[in-house]
């Protein structure tokens, strides 16, 4: 790497930074999601102006995708409430299920109608395409007044959704690129149950180190450590590091109850610096990636009209879906609504579309070409879905103090 590729990726980081940042204020007020302008600046600096080497930042794409993989999922652990989780599981689980059948069904067929994939490539692709983005959901969800029931179920989802995308589509592509046939379920069971035990296991055992290490420097940066070996060894033994890397983090965010069911003399809690540092690295490392996605992304006019074409039955499935899954559920028609529209794809997405070209499959570049369109077609879609479905109902304490205003302008 001369000094000038070296200058010219800190300045990449530096402006990440930066547009992440200004998204954020920008979300704050329009509503539209940073992952939008992340992706677009780094169409801009990568295929469309040439500013940066694509060859270079391909070659790395494996490290790239297992850090946002790591970050991404123990830091949806470590903000998750484990009751809550138990209470919204069901139905969320339902509906990420129904979502990613019907995904892997419906887009895998058209995916060999359109593009002459074979059936396993075809379901391959709407494994990828079969989730919603956790970032992208809860960003969006966040500043609307809809019942915490909802809102628990829309990021319960999302955050289900994520393991249940990467375990399939590795699952699949294991099986694409192996000359041996492989159980996919047996597959998808075991790396499932493998994270879950090593991830829980681990986490239970770490709150204990960084309680007896409390007071003492450096403690994020070991469980950063911990956290590199663990997703490691899990993948190393066939297991789901991602599975592994959230339920590491629900060990560690649930600790006080966690304890208290153990039935132990002392509450053990992870201090408030952990949670903070590990949100700043999360902001970055997830910026960062949809930044690169753009960069190694090829614009090609005809595969952008086939990448919103599936948008549009993207977001039918997700009707459908939600309407499947959500039957008897009484909650009001705007959040009903909303819980239809929220299908943004996101960092999941962008970290699966680059396996296949780690594979050396044949349809890798193109997956990833058309997983980009998607994902920016939906983050648009549901933001501005959102603007035209959310109509927020007026409590009556608010609508009696419009009134008070109105009768104190009329006397006046």
């Amino acid at each position: 790497m001369d000094i000038q590729l070296a200058l010219g990726a800190l300045a990449l980081f530096g402006a990440t930074i930066f547009l992440g940042y200004i998204g954020n204020i920008i979300f704050d007020k329009t509503k539209i999601p940073d992952i939008v302008w992340l992706l677009i600046f780094g169409l801009l600096v990568g295929p469309v102006f040439g500013l940066l080497d694509r060859a270079l930042f391909i070659a790395v794409s494996p490290l790239l995708s297992a850090i946002a993989i790591l970050f991404i999922l123990f830091d949806a652990g470590l903000n998750m409430n484990i009751f809550t989780i138990i209470r919204g599981v069901p139905r969320a689980t339902l509906l990420s299920v129904m979502g990613l059948f019907l995904s892997i069904t419906i887009i895998g067929g058209i995916a060999m109608l359109l593009f002459k994939f074979d059936l396993l490539t075809g379901f391959l692709l709407g494994a990828i395409l079969g989730g919603t983005s956790s970032a992208g959901v809860i960003s969006l969800v966040a500043s609307l007044k809809i019942k915490e029931e909802v809102k628990t179920l829309l990021e319960l989802e999302s955050i289900i959704s994520d393991p249940l995308c990467i375990v399939i589509s590795m699952a699949l592509i294991q099986t694409i690129t192996s000359t041996v046939t492989n159980d996919i379920l047996h597959t998808i069971t075991a790396s499932f149950s493998i994270g879950l035990v090593a991830g829980a296991v681990a986490g239970l055992i770490w709150l204990f180190v960084l309680d007896f290490l409390k007071g003492k420097p450096f403690d994020y940066m070991l469980t950063l450590a911990t956290l590199f070996l663990l997703y490691s060894f899990v993948e190393t033994i066939s297991g789901s590091g991602a599975i592994a890397m959230l339920f590491f983090g629900i060990m560690l965010g649930n600790g006080t109850i966690i304890t208290k069911g153990l039935k132990l003399k002392k509450e053990i809690s992870i201090g408030p610096i952990i949670k903070t540092f590990n949100n700043e690295i999360t902001f970055f490392v997830r910026s960062f990636f949809f930044v690169y996605l753009g960069l190694i992304s090829s614009f090609n006019p005809i595969y952008a009209i086939y990448g919103i074409a599936i948008s549009v039955v993207a977001i039918l499935i997700r009707i459908l879906a939600v309407k499947i899954s959500m039957f008897g559920t009484k909650i009001s028609e705007m959040e009903m609504n909303i819980v239809k529209i929220m299908t943004p794809k996101g960092l999941a997405a962008a970290v699966l579309a680059q396996l296949p070209i780690q594979y050396g499959m044949e349809q890798g570049y193109l997956i990833s070409d058309i997983v980009f369109i998607v994902i920016l077609s939906t983050v648009i879609y549901s933001a501005i879905a959102i603007k035209v479905f959310y109509k927020p109902e007026i409590k009556e304490e608010e609508k009696n103090l419009k009134t008070e205003k109105v009768e104190k302008k009329r006397k006046l």
